[in-house]
């Protein structure tokens, strides 16, 4: 049986009347948990194709400590059932397929310079919000583990536990060359 969430966890936008609402803690499928949630514009429920609340594996994930709702300039909103963007001046919903892999949960996002970040446990995924690019690269189960995202406007860096010698490490992706560095492959 789901549990029930007394009151709604309700992350805002601070300058749009939309907000994204967690609904109740669910596990749909042995050892997946999620959110179910509702999306409002106005105070009613946003519909659109990419999002089926209805389906049993509709769901944000299960920790949402670090999730960042919205851009510094309140255009864009990240919605963390897969990985989808709402701008909000046109309500269109972008949709980016993103691979994910079992052992592979949300950690945290972030806006940097037009780009938006998201963190997984063995992922990262940035998406240049311009371009409408997706930079995506997701590691071996037993291979890394990541934990922080660090950033300037120029640089993000993502640090990490190399699971097979036990040291932290950092990766480095430059935004101007979309370049990934100091991977030990």
């Amino acid at each position: 049986m789901p549990l029930a969430l007394e009151p709604p966890h309700t992350f805002q936008s601070k300058f749009h009347n939309i907000k994204l609402v967690a609904t109740e803690f669910d596990e749909p499928l042995n050892g997946l948990t999620l959110w179910r949630f509702r999306l409002y514009r106005n105070n009613t429920i946003f519909h659109h194709e990419y999002l089926d609340y209805e389906n049993k594996f509709c769901g944000l994930p299960s920790n949402l400590e670090n999730f960042e709702l919205e851009s510094a300039n309140a255009n864009y909103l990240y919605i963390p059932y897969g990985l989808l963007l709402l701008n909000t001046e046109t309500l269109e919903l972008e949709k980016y397929n993103i691979e994910t892999g079992a052992n592979n949960h949300f950690l945290m996002n972030t806006f940097i310079s037009n780009h938006l970040v998201v963190l997984h446990e063995r992922a990262i995924y940035i998406v240049d919000i311009e371009k409408k690019e997706l930079f995506q690269k997701i590691y071996p189960y037993q291979q890394r583990k990541f934990h922080k995202i660090i950033s300037d406007q120029q640089e993000i860096k993502f640090l990490y536990k190399d699971k097979t010698t036990d040291q932290t490490g950092i990766l480095r992706y430059t935004i101007q060359t979309k370049t990934l560095n100091n991977e030990q492959d």
